[in-house]
């Protein structure tokens, strides 16, 4: 199946109906943001394939010396080929070729296709999303697979995974075996197009200009990592390398068993990529946050992209933005999204899929990302505030299920249990309206400091609010004695208040709306 020439990727135009393409016709519809959505493609894989088209497209676009995507099929299938010239078979463009001829994401096996013992029936299989338990998402059902289903995996699989035990080592960019490869980027309105098209020319923009830059090939570096033949015991070292090169971690080939496609995986004795420390590869769409050690990309918890992280990652204060997150000139100022997204690993699991989007409001756009902009001094004091708001909130609870006591037991292991639930209940209600309140306070402030002032003060006394509901909702159902369940209610609701009027981060905001009224 040459995906230079047949029709294998199924997806949805901009009008609704599904129709099939080839890659340099997926290419030459993004160019004209004319796909809505790819139709086998699963959740988890959008950012592995969103980033192997940006970098196929600019690896392209550099070789042909062009400036901008090209619109025509024809032309983009040519610079495909120009990134693999010595091929007139197309082979590197084809999901199943001889073992000893590359494949698309699969190198030449020089030990033929029996080093690689494992038989992987189904793509779902040969993914990288491992589910504990097989709950979430079932894995090794698609049995009736097409080959896009394949192509998908493929590229999840050889650009995303990381270490899985000895012999299946990941790839280059992330931190370690057991990180991930994050990605924050810009999307700006419209379809997959449109954040492909600016996510192609920023790429094209930022070539040679980055930190990293210096340490990969000057010129003619290897671009295709699956070209070069693999045995499993040797690395690339990272000067031969092009600067977005797009990289394979495993040994694999899939087979034609009479039109029924399946794959042979085998392990390795070394990554494909020699290991860079922190896993600071230059990756365009990964952060880089500080560590004991110096820097390194960031490897996602499995909390995902809370406000906290989200701001930490917005307006680092040690730390480095992604490149494409970063808001360029040549941006439409009109309905850009901020989108991130994480599959959480573990070893030898899942730990959760997360990804999420933040309108990047008129106050982000006329500020650069860094932690003095009035943007993030507000943003780090909202956060701030919620910490306190929430800590207020855990002695309320704990008085309410210790039988409204004398003095709190902070020790008592059953009430920071029961506690944690409806502290997290809290900070959900916070998380969903954080950057949108955010946005008001900020762009209220611009206009006049009080107007600020004001739109951050009710925010507080909405937190106040939203602790008093959740205290309530504790308070019908956590069960207490009947004897105590008066004391219990009353006592829980004078420490939410007390507290909050006395402490030295809501106090100023809590305390002037009083002398307001008065």
């Amino acid at each position: 199946m040459n995906l230079l020439t047949e029709a294998v990727v199924r997806c949805v135009d901009r009008g609704g109906r599904e129709t099939r393409a080839t890659l340099p016709g997926v290419l030459a519809l993004l160019a004209q943001d004319g796909i809505m959505t790819f139709s086998a493609l699963r959740t988890h894989q959008r950012h592995a394939w969103h980033a192997f088209l940006c970098q196929i497209a600019c690896l392209s676009m550099v070789r042909a010396g062009a400036g901008e995507p090209w619109t025509e099929e024809a032309e983009w299938r040519e610079a495909l080929r120009g990134l693999a010239p010595g091929h007139p078979d197309d082979a590197p463009w084809c999901l199943v070729t001889p073992p000893d001829r590359p494949a698309l994401l699969q190198p030449p096996v020089p030990d033929g296709i029996g080093a690689l013992r494992n038989q992987v029936d189904t793509p779902d299989a040969l993914d990288m999303l491992v589910t504990s338990r097989n709950h979430d998402l079932k894995r090794a059902v698609m049995s009736d697979a097409a080959p896009d289903d394949w192509l998908f995996a493929l590229v999840s699989l050889q650009t995303m995974e990381g270490f899985l035990g000895a012999g299946n080592y990941g790839i280059s960019r992330m931190n370690g075996g057991f990180g991930s490869r994050p990605a924050l980027g810009i999307a700006p309105a419209g379809g997959p197009g449109a954040h492909w098209r600016r996510d192609t020319r920023r790429l094209l923009a930022l070539r040679g200009t980055t930190a990293s830059s210096r340490h990969y090939a000057a010129r003619d570096g290897l671009a295709l990592l699956w070209l070069e033949p693999w045995d499993g015991t040797t690395s690339l070292r990272v000067e031969r390398l092009d600067e977005f090169y797009v990289e394979i971690c495993r040994r694999v080939r899939l087979v034609d068993d009479g039109g029924h496609l399946s794959a042979r995986v085998g392990g390795s004795r070394a990554g494909r990529v020699e290991t860079t420390p922190g896993g600071l590869t230059g990756d365009p769409w990964a952060p880089v946050v500080p560590d004991k050690d110096g820097l390194k990309v960031l490897t996602m918890p499995a909390g995902g992209f809370t406000y906290r992280r989200m701001v930490g990652l917005i307006w680092p204060e040690n730390g480095v933005p992604a490149p494409l997150q970063r808001i360029d000139a040549s941006d439409d100022t009109a309905g850009l999204v901020l989108v991130a997204r994480a599959l959480v690993r573990g070893q030898g699991k899942t730990e959760g899929y997360h990804e999420r989007h933040v309108p990047v409001s008129q106050f982000i756009k006329r500020m650069t990302t860094t932690a003095t902009d009035p943007a993030a001094e507000a943003a780090a004091r909202r956060v701030r505030l919620a910490g306190a708001m929430g800590r207020v909130l855990k002695q309320a609870l704990l008085a309410l299920f210790q039988g409204g006591p004398d003095k709190i037991d902070e020790r008592d292991k059953d009430a920071n249990r029961k506690a944690q639930r409806f502290l997290d209940r809290l900070d959900d209600g916070i998380d969903r309206e954080f950057f949108a309140e955010l946005g008001r306070e900020v762009e209220a402030g611009e206009i006049d400091p009080e107007s600020g002032e004001a739109v951050l003060r009710d925010w507080v006394h909405h937190l106040l609010r939203r602790a008093e509901a959740v205290l309530a909702d504790a308070d019908k159902s956590a069960p207490k004695a009947s004897r105590r369940r008066l004391r219990a209610r009353v006592a829980s609701q004078a420490v939410l208040h007390g507290f909050a009027r006395r402490n030295q981060e809501l106090q100023p905001y809590l305390l002037r709306e009083t002398k307001d009224a008065a």
